[in-house]
């Protein structure tokens, strides 16, 4: 069960960022403030699995950390949709899941702020500043998915690995040489969906090529350029 607190702007400088970027920084000050007014918040471990709607909330906001937004197949695989960094919302005000399995994984230790359905949806109704950001919010999260798919058709290990490392960088919104990811050969593979052994020689191969380093905890990028080339793609926020 997870633990919830109630933080304050005044009082946690993590929320007073979350009204500068994403949906909340397409809003005035005081509408985001009465969204996320008296909004509970819980803290997160690396790996742990996260279900909204089973916690009775269906949306929520990336406060800190890093999150893996997937779906999964009845093969029991899993197929990485995006990743939502801070600022980012996840989560959907539709109610039901449409027959799709969807989850959330922290892959950082993570902090996500619970927001208040209802209000949100009585506000959209109200407002149509609040009902186009959750128009954005949706357009944006909608064509991210098509490039990722786009991308990942006929894509070989190495780019989708490549591709991979970047919208995890993306997400966190420091795409510096020298950022170090906390993922392991087996969290790769499983968010690309490939095996372990395959992603090893990838990731052994941009090694020799000084594209990444790597240890038994993460991958440091060294070549965002060469990265990028070997993605295929330009990376976009998935914010």
């Amino acid at each position: 069960m997870m633990e919830l607190q109630r933080p304050s702007p005044a009082h946690d400088p993590r929320l007073a960022a979350l009204l500068r970027r994403g949906f909340f920084g397409r809003l005035p000050a005081d509408v985001a403030a009465t969204i996320l007014a008296d909004s509970p918040m819980a803290e997160y471990p690396r790996g742990t699995r996260i279900y909204l709607r089973r916690n009775g909330m269906g949306v929520a906001v990336v406060a800190a950390g890093l999150l893996r937004y997937y779906l999964t197949l009845r093969t029991t695989r899993e197929i990485t949709v995006r990743y939502a960094g801070p600022a980012d919302m996840v989560g959907t005000v539709v109610p039901g899941d449409g027959g799709v399995s969807t989850g959330i994984q922290a892959v950082e230790p993570s902090a996500l702020l619970y927001i208040d359905t209802e209000r949100l949806m009585r506000l959209a109704a109200q407002d149509a500043r609040v009902a186009m950001a959750l128009l954005a919010e949706s357009t944006r999260r909608l064509r991210f998915a098509y490039r990722r798919l786009a991308a990942g058709y006929g894509a070989s290990v190495r780019s989708r690995a490549a591709r991979d490392l970047l919208e995890r960088a993306a997400a966190l919104g420091s795409p510096t040489p020298g950022l170090r990811l906390r993922v392991s050969q087996q969290e790769l593979a499983d968010a690309i969906g490939s095996v372990r052994e395959v992603v090893a020689r990838v990731l052994r191969e941009l090694r020799r090529e000084r594209v990444i380093d790597t240890d038994r905890s993460g991958v440091t990028i060294l070549n965002f350029a060469a990265l990028e080339a070997e993605a295929g793609l330009e990376i976009e926020d998935a914010g």
